[in-house]
């Protein structure tokens, strides 16, 4: 698993390198399928950027992205294809100053559906993450499970990893991270969406 997360790693960062990165996809299923690298919604509203989708365009690949003072970004990517998504960040920086900070070295979500079962699964894996509390430095899972809080102090709000809904139709959503501040700003970090197939 850690070959396969660390060949994923090395595409975001190549391609903030300059290289391209190659994709291949699965054989059918359902659509579409949806990645988005960042998205906020509040005080600060930013995005959807990177956005993927299948059928649509994918590879997509950014870099750079900063919004002031909150975040700031190195990479991201997003790819689809019929079965599968997948959204991934990495140097990613977000800060409170004095109270909470997260920093992720890379972070990818990934859904996708198995046309043998009709089940759609997804995951998390985060690598070379922290998270500081009022100076207290915590390091991030890098296989969180679902749903994994963490409680901002102060009544700040929350960090969630690996936030996992599922809709009536079987529609799976994975953020990697999903941060609420205060209910007035929401932030989610590499979202991937599959869809159940009949």
């Amino acid at each position: 698993m850690w070959t396969r997360r660390a060949a994923r790693y090395a595409a975001v960062l190549a391609v903030a390198g300059g290289v391209a990165i190659a994709t291949t996809t699965p054989a059918s299923a359902a659509t579409p399928n949806t990645a988005v690298g960042i998205q906020a919604a509040g005080i600060l509203p930013l995005g959807p950027l990177v956005v993927s989708t299948f059928p649509g365009t994918s590879p997509v690949i950014l870099t750079g992205v900063d919004l002031p003072p909150l975040l700031t970004v190195g990479a991201v990517g997003a790819e689809t294809g019929p079965t599968t998504a997948h959204a991934a960040v990495a140097g990613l920086s977000v800060s409170l100053p004095t109270l909470a900070s997260v920093t992720v070295g890379a972070v990818e979500s990934s859904c996708a559906y198995d046309p043998s079962t009709g089940d759609v699964t997804g995951e998390t894996d985060v690598a070379n993450g922290t998270i500081k509390l009022l100076g207290i430095e915590t390091v991030l899972e890098a296989d969180p499970a679902p749903n994994t809080t963490v409680t901002l102090p102060a009544g700040l709000g929350s960090l969630t990893l690996n936030q996992q809904t599922v809709e009536a139709d079987g529609t799976l959503a994975v953020n990697a991270i999903a941060i609420d501040l205060l209910g007035l700003e929401h932030i989610v970090i590499a979202r991937s969406v599959c869809n159940d197939a009949p």
